[in-house]
């Protein structure tokens, strides 16, 4: 599964293709640094791709639940480690 590359990221990779294509011994670093100093370009750029707000990923009800179960009955680990125990 990949990931969906932040405005930042392609802005970067924009300011590195430019470099490269100047001069071949341009390097990713120096990308960061000239992106860094150009900020406020991104900032225009990003209104292309559209911004929008990260959503943080919300456990289900029936998880949620299953794992109050299991923190309030010892859970797993608990039984694991005592069956560990008493080998013989």
């Amino acid at each position: 599964m990949t990931r969906k590359l932040s405005d930042w990221n392609i802005f970067v990779k924009k300011i590195y293709t430019e470099g490269k294509a100047k001069d071949s011994n341009y390097e990713f670093k120096q990308a960061l640094e000239d992106a860094s100093k150009r900020k406020s370009e991104m900032k225009h750029s990003s209104s292309a791709h559209g911004l929008k707000k990260h959503k943080t990923a919300k456990k289900s009800r029936k998880s949620r639940s299953r794992h109050h179960s299991m923190a309030m009955t010892g859970g797993r680990k608990t039984r694991r480690r005592h069956s560990r125990r008493h080998r013989h």
